[in-house]
């Protein structure tokens, strides 16, 4: 992930998305584009629902990730907490249960950071999902 996505912006989204044009683009292109756009809702949702009932923190970080994966850029346990206003606890936890659940996988381990992927089965549904998911 960018240095820009560890000071709080969005994981190195610089896709096309519908406002700059990926028609044309190959499926590839197009499909980081709507991830990136999902995430962006995601995260606008937040400035206006402030509980965390409204809150799908394990989603945005699924995004991060696959879009991180669309990119081939790696993402630290550093850069989803910042990307996705989560403390380090919160993103632990989240981390954790995706492992768990057979969708996430530490891919390294660094003094001060870890770095985290999709496995095969979550880079899949993810897939599936962004593809699925109604154009936005």
């Amino acid at each position: 992930m960018s240095n820009d996505a560890q000071r709080g912006k969005s994981p190195a989204f610089h896709a096309a998305t519908p406002e700059t044009g990926s028609a044309g683009a190959g499926p590839e292109v197009r499909l980081e584009a709507k991830a990136t756009r999902l995430h962006t809702l995601s995260r606008l949702r937040g400035k206006h629902f402030f509980t965390p009932v409204m809150a799908d923190s394990a989603m945005d970080v699924m995004l991060s990730l696959f879009v991180g994966e669309l990119q081939s850029s790696k993402v630290s346990d550093t850069a989803l907490a910042v990307g996705n206003m989560l403390n380090r606890e919160e993103t632990e936890t989240i981390i954790d249960r995706l492992v768990q659940a057979g969708l996430a996988v530490i891919t390294g381990h660094e003094p001060d950071r870890r770095t985290v992927g999709l496995t095969p089965l979550g880079s899949a549904r993810m897939r599936s999902f962004v593809n699925d998911y109604p154009d936005v």
